[in-house]
């Protein structure tokens, strides 16, 4: 009796792309939270790095926060109105996310 083998085969080393939707431009009130998704995925996993209007987000950064599915940005002032963009790298390539993030402002109506 002869036995048959089946190989399967796993798409290994691949370069990292774009796994969801995205919406390129956010708005978020002064004062709230704004949540930047990178919906990316590769093989291996990619590192990802954030930049707003060129300068790298780092952990020095306070109310900014790198999480695994996005960046998160606490208590938003009118200066994080900019551009950002999440770059993925792996070995095998890389992928950017860019967003433009508008700040909306709190507007008091004078009475009087």
């Amino acid at each position: 009796m002869r036995t048959r083998q089946i190989a399967y085969i796993r798409d290994y080393n691949s370069p990292p792309k774009v796994s969801g939707k995205v919406t390129h431009r956010q708005s978020v009130r002064l004062g709230r939270t704004a949540k930047l998704p990178c919906p990316v995925e590769g093989d291996p996993p990619p590192l990802k790095m954030w930049t707003k209007d060129g300068r790298n987000i780092h952990s020095g950064w306070t109310r900014f926060r790198v999480l695994q599915h996005g960046l998160r940005i606490k208590e938003v002032e009118t200066d994080d109105a900019g551009t950002y963009i999440c770059k993925a790298t792996n070995g095998f390539g890389s992928v950017n996310i860019n967003y433009t993030l508008i700040v909306i402002g709190k507007w008091f109506l004078k009475t009087g």
